[in-house]
C-alpha cells in the first residue's frame, strides 16, 4: 500500500505562525495606542518625575534652594503642563533637565536650579513663582580708592 503524502504545515508550525501573527497584532495596536495617547503619556511622564524631585527635595533639600517656592513653581507647572497641548521641542529640553535629577536620585542646588530654569523656559510666565536667592557674595573686595 501506499501512503499518501501529507499536505500543509505541521502543528508545531502552525502554532508557531499562530504566536507570531497574535504578538504582531499585539505590537501594532500596542504602537497605536501609545501614538494616539502620545500626550497624555509625555505629560504622565512630566508629572510623575516632577512629583519625585519633589519627594527628593523634601527628604533632602539642596542647599540655598528654597523648597516653598521650588514646590510652588513645579505645582504651577504641572497645571499649566496638564491643560496645554505639549510643545515638543521645549518638552524635550525640560526631560534632559530633569532626567539628569532622576538618573542619580538626588538632588544638588545645581540640578534643582537647572530644572527650575528649564520650567521658566517652558513657560516663561512662571518667572514670578520661582525667585531664588541672591547669594551673598564672601569674596573679599578690593577697594581702588584704599592706598595700602
Amino acid at each position: 500500500m501506499e501512503q499518501t503524502q501529507k499536505k500543509g504545515l505541521s502543528k508545531g508550525c502552525l502554532v508557531a505562525l499562530i504566536i507570531v501573527a497574535v504578538l504582531v497584532v499585539i505590537i501594532v495596536v500596542a504602537g497605536l495606542t501609545c501614538w494616539y495617547y502620545k500626550d497624555d503619556l509625555a505629560k504622565m511622564g512630566a508629572t510623575t518625575g516632577v512629583s519625585g524631585v519633589k519627594d527628593l527635595m523634601a527628604q533632602t533639600p539642596p542647599e540655598g534652594i528654597d523648597t516653598a517656592q521650588f514646590n510652588a513653581l513645579a505645582d504651577a507647572f504641572l497645571v499649566k503642563l496638564n491643560e496645554e497641548p505639549l510643545d515638543y521641542e521645549k518638552y524635550a529640553g525640560f526631560m534632559q533637565a530633569l532626567q539628569g535629577v532622576i538618573d542619580d536620585k538626588a538632588i544638588s542646588t545645581d540640578e534643582a536650579e537647572r530644572l527650575a530654569d528649564a520650567m521658566i523656559v517652558y513657560y516663561p510666565d512662571l518667572t514670578e513663582q520661582y525667585q531664588p536667592q541672591e547669594a551673598i557674595d564672601t569674596t573679599g573686595v578690593i577697594d581702588s580708592t584704599v592706598s595700602q
